[in-house]
């Protein structure tokens, strides 16, 4: 598959590109490194810093794994974030992080459309869900804006999203 393009550039009058492409193999260093950003962590679920040698089994398995797709979010061309689908059924819990310099900058909800896109098209999913906790108020708003709907709100947010059946 190749990149696919998400829309226009993270700021008016800007003309970056933002785009999808599956993770590879050569990618495995800049997964590790967004996932390690300190912001990134306190964000997540499981906040703890994941070490190398962990990060590397688990990546490298999951490049086999056909139950989990990894992507790679370029702007301009740029790997700048990690966007990351784990399978079950017609349903995938999704996980995304971005480079710090394109937070709050439209970037998260262009990729969070392009990535509904590939799940309810070309992978036939029906369902994508997501927990965020209730004090990541611009993981929320990015949600909210790629048309997550809020199922459950407690010190985690759920939020699901449906395709075609």
């Amino acid at each position: 598959m190749s990149a696919l393009p998400i829309g226009p550039g993270p700021r008016p009058g800007t003309a970056a590109a933002i785009a999808l492409r599956p993770a590879r193999i050569e990618d495995l260093r800049l997964v590790w490194v967004l996932r390690n950003d300190e912001v990134t962590r306190r964000a997540s679920l499981d906040p703890a810093p994941i070490p190398w040698e962990i990060h590397e089994r688990w990546f490298l398995a999951s490049l086999e794994r056909a139950d989990r797709k990894i992507y790679i979010v370029s702007v301009d061309g740029a790997p700048e974030g990690v966007a990351r689908l784990d399978i079950a059924g017609r349903a995938a819990t999704v996980s995304i992080h971005l480079a710090p310099a394109w937070r709050g900058r439209g970037v998260g909800p262009a990729a969070l459309c392009a990535l509904g896109a590939l799940a309810f098209g070309e992978l036939g999913l029906t369902a994508l869900l997501a927990s965020v906790k209730a004090d990541n108020a611009a993981s929320i708003s990015a949600f909210r804006k790629a048309g997550f709907v809020e199922t459950e709100r407690g010190a985690v947010v759920t939020f699901e999203r449906r395709g075609r059946p």
